[in-house]
């Protein structure tokens, strides 16, 4: 499918994978099973559809362009495809209870992600937990490496670290710009998402957690006892556990130690508003 079956539009981020061997290979990342049921974010003209409907999966393909929406409903009929659902949605406003995404069955999702919202639909998928086991997303190269980079990196910032909280994450190859109409100018990377909950559990106040983690990288360069000036925190009025911490940059910080930052802080500003 190198020619789409309508034009793909700058101002949605649209570059429609025509290669069917990536597309095979996509999907087999995520090895969907029938009785599950997997949400596709962005299907466009439908390649990663076609091959996630052949293994009796249910798929709820949800695109903003009704195009799209309009192309799956003459490609698979609900008479003929009844597990396969066409659905116009933004994913960035898709309530993913009502799509049947709970604990006992959480949905699995795939995509193929324009590149300019990538990071605020991770975040969004982020901010409804329990209705999702994982993800596998086709994404902007860079972004993936900023994803997955371990501390000490210089890729390593607010991205790695609320991913990584939420999330085992591992790329699983690249993907050349040739294999896209249009063609991009960068390359791709496949990732694998797998949400976990055991850091989301350690943490006492997760708005406390992001907002420590987006203040501290928002002034990457400086130190903590810095960066933390930001929330009204001083050497003065942090407990004395956190010393250890504030000489450092926050690429050095560990998820495991933003964590304990987050709860030291919490614990000892909670005991100061009870006296």
């Amino acid at each position: 499918m190198r020619s789409a079956p309508y034009t793909p539009k700058k101002s949605l981020g649209q570059h429609f994978l025509h290669d069917r061997n990536i597309a095979r290979n996509i999907v087999a990342q995520l090895d969907p099973r029938p009785g599950e049921t997997v949400l596709e974010i962005g299907p466009g003209p439908g390649v990663l559809t076609s091959l996630l409907a052949e293994t009796g999966c249910r798929v709820i393909a949800a695109d903003i362009d009704q195009r799209a929406v309009d192309t799956l409903r003459g490609m698979f009929p609900a008479e003929k495809f009844p597990l396969v659902e066409p659905v116009h949605a933004d994913i960035l406003s898709l309530d993913l209870s009502a799509l049947g995404g709970s604990e006992a069955a959480p949905l699995r999702v795939l995509g193929n992600l324009p590149y300019n919202i990538t990071s605020q639909i991770l975040f969004r998928l982020f901010d409804q937990p329990g209705h999702i086991r994982d993800a596998v997303f086709m994404m902007q190269r860079e972004v993936a490496e900023r994803i997955i980079a371990d501390p000490g990196c210089k890729e390593y910032g607010i991205l790695s670290v609320i991913t990584q909280t939420h999330a085992d994450v591992r790329r699983c190859f690249n993907v050349s710009p040739n294999v896209f109409t249009p063609r991009p100018k960068v390359w791709s990377s496949v990732i694998h998402v797998e949400l976990r909950r055991e850091r989301l559990v350690q943490i006492k106040n997760y708005s406390f957690f992001r907002r420590l983690v987006k203040a501290t990288f928002g002034q990457r360069r400086k130190t903590l006892s810095n960066s933390l000036k930001q929330l009204e925190l001083t050497r003065d009025t942090l407990p004395a556990d956190a010393a250890a911490f504030l000489t450092q940059r926050p690429e050095q910080l560990s998820v495991g130690d933003f964590i304990t930052l987050s709860n030291l802080i919490e614990d000892h500003v909670g005991t100061r508003k009870d006296t």
